[in-house]
C-alpha cells in the first residue's frame, strides 16, 4: 500500500507523471521503475543547480537548460530518450528556424543571379541599339541596290545574334523568377507571426495547440483555449475596415500586456484572437477571461470626433487529447458564437461546463 501511495503522488506530478522506460516490466517492478525515474530526475535537478553554483552562474532558465542537457548526455539511453522527447514537445523546434533561414538565403541568391542577368540583358539591348543605329546610318547613305541588300543582310545577322543571346538570358531570368516566387511562398509558409498584430499567426498557433495536446497526453494536466472577438454591438456600429483594424490592434496590445509568458496568443483571422492557457482548468480560465474582458472594457479609443468604448465576447473550451487541435478550437468558436448572440462577456462550451 505504501508503494501505491508513492506512485499516486508521483503520477500526479505534471512534469514526470508518465516518464516510464519503454521496456516490458512485471507488476512487481512497476512502482520501482517509476521511483527510479523520479529519483534520477530529482538528482539531475540538484546536480544541475550545483554545477551552476560551481561555475558561479545565475540559475536562469537558459543556463539551467544548458547544464541540464549536459548532465543528461551521461544518463542511460532509455531515460535520456524519454526526457529528451518531453523536452522536444515543450520547446520550439529549431528546424523551422534553420529551414526559414535557408529559404531566405536561397531567395537572396536567386534575386542576385536574376539581377546579374538583367544587367547583362541591359548591356546587350544597348549593344543592339548601337548596332541598329550604326547600320541605319550606313544604309541611308547607300544608293546601290546590291550594296543595300548586302548591308541589310549583315544587319539582320547581327540582330539575330544579339536576339539569340537575349532570348537565352530572358529564359534564365524567367526560371530564376519562378524559383524566387517559390522561395517567397515557402518563406510565407514558415512565418510564425502576424505582422499586423505582433502575435502568432493561425498556422503556428494551431501547431502549438497540437503540441500542447501531446503534452496533456503525457502529463494529464489541464489546459484551455479561449477565443475573443469584438462584441456584436461594436461589429454592427463600426463597419469601416480601417477603424476595425485600429480596434483589433488595440485588443492585441492588451492581450500581450495582460497575458502570462506561458500563454499562447495568436490571431485566427476574421477579427478573432485565440489564447491558449497552459496548466489552466476551466475555473482559472474563466478568471483569465474576466481579466481580459475587464482590461478591454476600461479602454476607450478616440478616432477623430468618435469615442469608442471597447468591448469583447469570449468563448472558452478545454484542450483535450481526444479532440484534435482543430476540434478544441471549433469548440471554443462555438461558445464564442453563443456569447456574441447573447451579448454576454463569455460562454463555456457546453460539454466542458459540466
Amino acid at each position: 500500500m505504501e508503494k501505491q501511495e508513492e506512485n499516486a503522488d508521483f503520477g500526479s506530478n505534471v512534469f514526470f507523471g508518465k516518464l516510464d522506460p519503454e521496456v516490458p516490466r512485471s507488476d512487481t517492478s512497476e512502482y520501482v521503475l517509476d521511483d527510479h525515474i523520479a529519483e534520477k530526475a530529482s538528482e539531475m535537478a540538484q546536480n544541475t543547480l550545483k554545477k551552476l553554483e560551481e561555475e558561479d552562474l545565475p540559475p536562469l532558465p537558459s543556463n539551467y537548460q544548458l547544464y541540464f542537457e549536459r548532465l543528461l548526455e551521461n544518463e542511460e539511453t532509455s531515460f535520456k530518450e524519454k526526457i529528451q522527447n518531453v523536452m522536444d514537445l515543450q520547446s520550439i523546434n529549431e528546424d523551422r528556424v534553420v529551414s526559414f533561414e535557408k529559404s531566405v538565403k536561397d531567395g537572396f541568391k536567386n534575386i542576385k543571379e536574376m539581377l546579374d542577368f538583367i544587367a547583362m540583358l541591359y548591356k546587350n539591348l544597348q549593344l543592339m541599339q548601337a548596332i541598329t543605329n550604326k547600320h541605319m546610318t550606313g544604309i541611308e547613305k547607300i544608293d546601290n541596290k546590291i550594296a543595300l541588300s548586302s548591308a541589310i543582310t549583315l544587319f539582320v545577322k547581327d540582330i539575330d545574334k544579339i536576339n539569340s543571346i537575349t532570348s537565352s538570358q530572358l529564359s534564365q531570368i524567367k526560371n530564376l523568377y519562378q524559383k524566387t516566387a517559390e522561395v517567397i511562398s515557402d518563406i510565407n509558409k514558415n512565418t510564425i507571426y502576424d505582422s499586423r498584430f505582433g502575435i502568432y499567426n493561425k498556422r503556428y498557433f494551431m501547431s502549438l495547440i497540437e503540441k500542447e495536446n501531446k503534452l496533456i497526453e503525457e502529463f494529464t494536466h489541464s489546459s484551455s483555449i479561449l477565443v475573443m472577438a469584438l462584441s456584436k454591438k461594436i461589429q454592427q456600429n463600426v463597419t469601416q475596415k480601417s477603424t476595425q483594424m485600429v480596434l483589433l490592434k488595440s485588443i492585441a496590445k492588451l492581450l500581450l500586456k495582460t497575458s502570462r509568458r506561458s500563454d499562447i496568443v495568436g490571431y485566427l483571422g476574421n477579427g478573432i484572437f485565440g489564447i491558449a492557457l497552459k496548466y489552466s482548468d476551466i475555473e482559472s480560465t474563466i478568471k483569465a477571461a474576466e481579466r481580459f474582458v475587464n482590461s478591454v472594457k476600461t479602454t476607450n479609443i478616440f478616432l477623430g470626433d468618435r469615442d469608442i468604448s471597447l468591448n469583447v465576447s469570449v468563448g472558452i473550451a478545454k484542450i483535450l487529447p481526444p479532440r484534435s487541435a482543430q476540434d478544441s478550437l471549433d469548440a471554443a468558436l462555438s461558445a464564442l458564437q453563443i456569447a456574441l448572440s447573447e451579448q454576454s462577456d463569455y460562454k463555456i462550451f457546453p460539454e466542458d461546463s459540466e
